[in-house]
């Protein structure tokens, strides 16, 4: 008896960087593009951090998560550059 292999799914990561006002907490984190086309200027430190947020669309459930939750997925395989390789769903809809 023999099992045809599947094809890993190799699933694009996606990058937002996002401004915050480390002075003022009740002003709004934004895109560097949003904050760059409102105040015409790049954010200049100390007052202004950015961080970059690494995000995906969960293959299984058409989900957004964040990159690290996918370590706790059974059917992830490793991260590869700018993807996460991970094993198809078993269960097919045909």
């Amino acid at each position: 008896m023999s099992y045809p292999l599947e094809t890993p799914r190799m699933t694009p990561i996606r990058r937002i960087s996002v401004v915050v006002d480390v002075e003022d907490p009740m002003t709004p984190a934004m895109t560097l593009e949003e904050f760059t086309r409102l105040f015409g200027e790049e954010p200049k430190p100390p007052r202004y951090r950015i961080l970059t947020i690494e995000v995906l669309v969960c293959p299984e459930d058409d989900s957004v998560v964040l990159v690290s939750e996918c370590a706790e997925c059974p059917r992830f395989i490793r991260r590869s550059g700018d993807f996460i390789i991970c094993l198809p769903s078993r269960a097919r809809v045909y």
